[in-house]
């Protein structure tokens, strides 16, 4: 297991690409929602990314998230968690979130 201070020194690669995401909120014990987007990463690493979302997650929340290749146009799905998330001002009738993710596994392959 890495350290957070060995994955603050992992290379960080600019890519900018949208990948789709998926995740679930749990509202009381018998309600469930369902989001799913297209979110723009900005930069990926060997064990996270920063995306640019349209809607800000909670802090700590898993998700799935079709993570881009740096050397070509192949997604990998990854179920990645976030760990910090900052809102920024995108025009004036709204604004997007970027937020930093870990990943914590990939599943195999459905």
């Amino acid at each position: 297991m890495t350290t957070q201070a060995e994955r603050r020194q992992s290379a960080r690669i600019p890519l900018i690409r949208s990948c789709a995401y998926e995740f679930s909120t749990v509202h009381g014990a018998e309600t469930v929602d369902m989001s799913e987007g297209q979110a723009f990463s900005v930069n990926v690493s060997q064990h996270g990314m920063l995306l640019l979302m349209p809607q800000e997650p909670e802090r700590t929340q898993v998700l799935e998230v079709q993570a881009p290749s740096t050397t070509g146009e192949q997604t990998t799905l990854k179920v990645a968690e976030v760990c910090w998330t900052s809102k920024v001002k995108a025009d004036d009738e709204g604004a997007m979130h970027l937020v930093g993710v870990k990943y914590l596994f990939e599943p195999p392959a459905r």
